[in-house]
C-alpha cells in the first residue's frame, strides 16, 4: 500500500472502530501490520482488543508495538492504563513514568499517573500531579474534576466545593458539579445554587446524562425543604433517564443470583488450610451502613481499612466462572492474587477489611482460598435502604437502582442469596442492623468486635476523627458522629414508595 491508500484504509477502519465493528478492525488491522509496520494501526488494534474486554491480547499488542516504536508515548500510556485496568500497579507506574522520562508535561501520562496515586491511597503524591498539570492547564476541566473528588474523599470539603465551582464558571452546563455540589449544602428557598440549578432546568438545552445529574441534585434540594412531592418528581425523572441510558433489565441480574447457587453447588468442598492475615469482608446492599460499619472497624489500631475493592469480582471471573473444581494449585493462586492485589495498600498483619458491598454474591468462593475471612452483613431497614439508593446517583453504575420494582426484586434476591449463605457457613457471617448500630452503639461495636476476635478499642467510638480515605458516595455521612436522621429516612416519601411496601 501507498501512502495515500494507508490514510484511506486507517480512516475506513476508524470508522469502523467508531460503530464498534470491533472484529472487523482487529482482522483488517492485522492484515496492514505483516507488511506495513505503522504506530496508528497498532493503536487501532490494541484499543479493539481493549474494547472487547480483551485486555490480554491489548498488551501483547503493545508490547510488540513498542519493539519497533519504544519512545512512542501513546503505547507507553496505553500499557500503563491497560496494567492498571487489571490491577497490576506496579507495572502501570513503570510504564507512565517511563512514557514521562521522555516527555515530562505530557498532560495524558500525568493525569494517568495521579489517579493511579490516587487509587493506592498515595494522595499527597496524587494532588501534587493534579496541582501540576492545572499550572500548565488551569481550565482543564476532567483534572479539576479528579481532584475534587479526591478532596471530597479525603474530607477537604471546601476545597472541593471551590474546585467545582470553578467548573461552573468555565462551563455552566457541566451538571455533575452541580450534583457533587448538592450533596454539600443545606438548600433552603433563598438558596443560590437552588436558583442556579432552577434556571438551569428552565433555559439550558441539555443532553440526557446532563439532565439526570441536574434532577438528582434539585430532587435533593428539595428534598431539604421538605417539599416531596417536587423532590420525588425530580429523582424520578433523574432515575428514568439512567435507566434509559443503561438499558437494565432485571431479568439478567435474576440469572447471576441463580448461577452463583448452581456453580456453588457443583463445586467440591475442598478449601485451602492456610492461616494467613484475617480477613473481615463488609458486605450487604449499597447504602445499608458499609461506609460507616468499615469507618468504625478501621479505627482500631489493628485493622486496615481497604475500602471497596474490585478485586475478589475479579478473581471470581478469572477462576471460578468458567472452571468446574479447582485444583489446590488453583486456589493458592486465588489467595496470592488477592495479597498481591492488596499489597499496594498494605502488607502488615493487621486484619483488613474490605467493603464492597456487593461481595455478598462471592462468600462461599472466598471461604475456598482466604478461609481466614469472616463476613458483617449490614442489614438495614429495606425501605430506607432502597429509598437512599434510589435517591442517590452512582458512579460505579448501579442499574438495579433506577427503578422502585427493580430495586424491590433485587433486594428480595439479595436476602435470598444470604439465607443460601448462611445455611452453609453460620459461623462465618454476623448480620449487623444498621438501626441497632445507630441506637445503641457502644454495645453493638463491642459485639461486632467480639466477632471479629478484636480486643476493645475506644477509638472505634470516635470513628468521625478517623482520617483515612471514603471513596464511596458516603464520603460525607460516614465522617459524622452517628447520626439518627438516616433512620426512616423516607419520611414523607411514603406515598411514591408503595412498590417496596412487601419488604417489610
Amino acid at each position: 500500500m501507498n501512502v495515500q491508500d494507508l490514510k484511506s484504509k486507517f480512516n475506513e477502519l476508524k470508522k469502523k472502530f467508531l460503530e464498534r465493528k470491533y472484529d472487523e478492525v482487529i482482522e483488517e488491522c492485522n492484515l496492514v501490520l505483516k507488511k506495513n509496520k505503522i504506530d496508528v494501526f497498532y493503536n487501532l488494534l490494541c484499543l479493539s482488543y481493549n474494547n472487547k474486554n480483551n485486555i490480554t491480547k491489548a498488551i501483547s499488542v503493545m508490547e510488540s508495538a513498542l519493539k519497533v516504536s519504544p519512545n512512542n508515548i501513546d503505547f507507553l500510556n496505553n500499557l500503563g492504563m491497560f496494567y492498571s485496568n487489571i490491577y497490576q500497579y506496579k507495572k502501570a507506574e513503570d510504564y507512565y513514568k517511563k512514557g514521562l522520562k521522555i516527555d515530562n508535561d505530557n498532560l495524558s501520562l500525568l493525569n494517568n499517573l495521579a489517579n493511579l496515586k490516587k487509587n493506592l491511597d498515595q494522595n499527597e503524591e496524587a494532588i501534587s500531579i493534579y496541582e501540576k498539570i492545572l499550572l500548565k492547564k488551569p481550565e482543564e476541566l476532567a483534572i479539576m474534576y479528579n481532584l475534587a473528588g479526591l478532596h471530597n474523599s479525603l474530607g477537604n470539603f471546601e476545597k472541593s466545593k471551590k474546585l467545582y465551582l470553578k467548573m461552573l464558571e468555565l462551563k455552566p452546563n457541566f451538571t455533575e458539579a452541580d450534583r457533587m455540589i448538592s450533596q454539600m449544602e443545606k438548600y433552603n428557598s433563598q438558596n443560590k445554587h437552588f436558583s442556579s440549578l432552577r434556571q438551569k432546568l428552565s433555559t439550558m438545552k441539555l443532553d440526557d446524562n446532563s439532565l439526570l445529574h441536574l434532577h438528582f441534585a434539585l430532587g435533593k434540594a428539595y428534598g431539604d425543604q421538605n417539599n416531596y412531592s417536587e423532590s420525588f418528581e425530580n429523582y424520578k425523572k433523574a432515575n428514568d433517564l439512567s435507566k434509559k441510558i443503561s438499558n437494565y433489565n432485571f431479568e439478567e441480574d435474576k440469572k447471576k443470583f441463580n448461577s452463583i447457587k448452581i456453580k456453588f453447588k457443583s463445586l467440591d468442598n475442598y478449601k485451602l488450610n492456610l492461616k494467613s492475615r484475617k480477613f473481615i469482608f463488609i458486605i450487604g446492599m449499597p447504602r445499608s451502613g458499609t461506609s460507616l460499619t468499615e469507618q468504625i472497624l478501621s479505627s482500631h489500631e489493628n485493622v486496615f481499612g481497604g475500602g471497596e475493592l474490585p478485586y475478589i469480582q475479579k478473581i471470581y471471573n478469572d477462576y471460578f466462572r468458567f472452571n468446574q473444581n479447582l485444583s489446590e494449585n488453583d486456589l493458592l493462586n486465588c489467595r496470592n492474587d488477592y495479597l498481591d492485589y492488596i499489597s499496594n495498600a498494605d502488607n502488615s498483619k493487621k486484619f483488613f477489611t474490605d467493603k464492597a458491598p456487593l461481595n455478598f454474591f462471592y462468600i462461599g468462593f472466598i471461604i475456598k482460598f482466604l478461609p481466614n475471612s469472616k463476613f458483617i452483613n449490614i442489614i438495614r431497614s429495606p425501605i430506607d435502604n432502597c429509598w437512599s439508593i434510589y435517591k442517590n446517583y452512582f458512579p460505579t453504575k448501579i442499574s438495579f437502582g433506577n427503578d422502585l420494582k427493580d430495586l424491590s426484586n433485587y433486594y428480595k434476591s439479595y436476602k435470598d442469596l444470604m439465607f443460601f449463605w448462611k445455611n452453609l457457613f453460620p459461623n462465618y457471617i454476623y448480620d449487623l442492623k444498621y438501626e441497632d448500630l445507630v441506637n445503641d452503639t457502644k454495645i453493638e461495636v463491642k459485639k461486632l468486635l467480639e466477632f471479629c476476635s478484636l480486643d476493645w478499642d475506644d477509638k472505634c467510638l470516635q470513628h468521625h476523627k478517623n482520617k483515612r480515605v471514603i471513596k464511596t458516595i458516603s464520603f460525607n455521612q460516614a465522617r459524622k458522629p452517628i447520626y439518627n436522621t438516616s433512620l426512616k429516612s423516607y419520611n414523607g416519601y411514603e406515598s411514591y414508595l408503595t412498590s417496596l411496601k412487601d419488604l417489610n
